[in-house]
């Protein structure tokens, strides 16, 4: 089976939210009342220094951006303050809170990226097992050979270890990358074929046929059996 070397999902096949974390902030203790978090709205700390932005909200939890760290965030954890969402951390502590959450979750996940693991894409579908890892990637033995992926397209998925790709996209991929090569070696060898065969033609038949053009050449028949007859073109006299 081939090899192949799929390079171009480093960062296309990142696993959507794979930098998002999940932060447990403190119920916020001078909330007024249910905060109305929006899409785009301001969240501040209880000092009233910005925190971040909200990217999105689910109903039940808002993604706080605050530029370095994007954050989930319980709504019950947000109150109402007089500019906007009020927050009861600091957008340093927002921000050291996530990065363990991170840490941890990086740390548990290495910890399934092992070889045997079984691998699903972003539909759902099986895509292959691990054969190995190392620094130069992950190796995925799939249905249609043996395919190196970056260690950064992986991540945690609801079935286990995923990867950032459909089973028809990395499929396209591994397709992609081999098709190249495959052609090549075709015309390579389809050339080299037409070149033997018509060395053999030559050695085969011992004849070379050569013509120069203005040249008189003497014609020699000869017959089992027969005198030799040797016919010269004559020069008519200047």
């Amino acid at each position: 089976m081939k090899h192949f070397a799929v390079l171009a999902l480093a960062s296309a096949a990142a696993l959507p939210g794979s930098a998002l974390a999940q932060a447990s902030a403190p119920a916020q203790a001078p909330a007024t009342g249910g905060a109305a978090v929006t899409t785009g709205a301001t969240v501040y700390d209880t000092s009233g220094g910005v925190v971040g932005t909200v990217e999105s909200t689910d109903g039940t939890n808002a993604v706080v951006n605050t530029g370095t760290v994007k954050a989930a965030i319980p709504l019950t954890s947000l109150g109402k303050g007089a500019q906007g969402p009020v927050l009861a951390m600091t957008k340093a502590q927002l921000e050291a809170a996530a990065g363990q959450q991170q840490a941890q979750a990086s740390a548990d996940f290495k910890s399934k990226l092992v070889p045997g693991a079984t691998v699903y894409g972003t539909g759902g579908s099986q895509l292959g097992t691990i054969k190995s890892v190392d620094a130069s990637g992950v190796t995925l033995t799939t249905a249609d050979g043996p395919v190196v992926l970056p260690t950064t397209g992986f991540g945690p998925g609801p079935q286990g270890v995923m990867l950032g790709m459909t089973a028809a996209q990395l499929k396209a991929a591994m397709t992609a990358a081999g098709g190249g090569s495959a052609g090549a070696s075709s015309s390579t060898s389809s050339a080299t074929s037409t070149t033997e065969t018509a060395a053999g033609t030559i050695a085969a038949t011992g004849t070379e046929s050569t013509s120069t053009p203005g040249t008189t050449a003497d014609a020699s028949t000869t017959a089992p059996g027969a005198t030799t007859t040797t016919t010269k073109s004559k020069r008519k006299p200047r």
